[in-house]
């Protein structure tokens, strides 16, 4: 593993222009583009999917579907996402079994830095999500960095998700 990527899970400030990132969001984001031009009912989009999201193994998504990295998504079983959704996946993102995802949701595990010059010199900062087990978050729900969504929860539409709601 790159010492960047140590720096990543550890929760430290890293610069998101530190080559090994740049080559990893290019390759993920040429896997969305190439998965989001496939209709829904194309066989190759689960192919695509596999190199885009390796761990997603059981993992259906609508038209288009964006993340940084893919490989940062953990299903841990079957998930269901509608269309328009974008996992900003710097950190880990744990989707737990039998989760369904609404259109136009975002999954946001990083904070950039709210001074300026920093933002400015691409400085960001991963926290880990973890959503649990037969969860549905509605359309139009933000999750923010760090939250924890426990089992058997469901997020109403056009939510705020942050780690103080649970």
């Amino acid at each position: 593993m790159h010492p960047i990527w140590q720096s990543i899970y550890a929760g430290k400030w890293y610069s998101t222009h530190a080559k090994p990132l740049r080559q990893a969001r290019l390759a993920a984001k040429q896997w969305c583009w190439q998965l989001n031009q496939l209709d829904l009912g194309d066989d190759e989009r689960i192919n695509v999917l596999k190199h885009l999201c390796p761990a997603a193994t059981s993992l259906q998504v609508g038209m288009q579907f964006f993340c940084d990295y893919g490989f940062n998504i953990q299903l841990q079983g079957q998930a269901t996402f509608g269309n328009r959704v974008v996992v900003l996946d710097a950190g880990i993102v744990k989707l737990g079994d039998n989760l369904i995802v609404g259109n136009d949701v975002v999954i946001c595990a990083l904070h950039h830095s709210k001074d300026a010059c920093k933002r400015g010199q691409g400085l960001q900062r991963a926290e880990p999500i973890n959503i649990g087990r037969n969860v549905t978050l509605g359309n139009k729900v933000t999750v923010l960095p760090g939250t924890v969504i426990p089992d058997n929860t469901n997020v109403q539409a056009n939510q705020l998700v942050t780690r103080n709601d649970f």
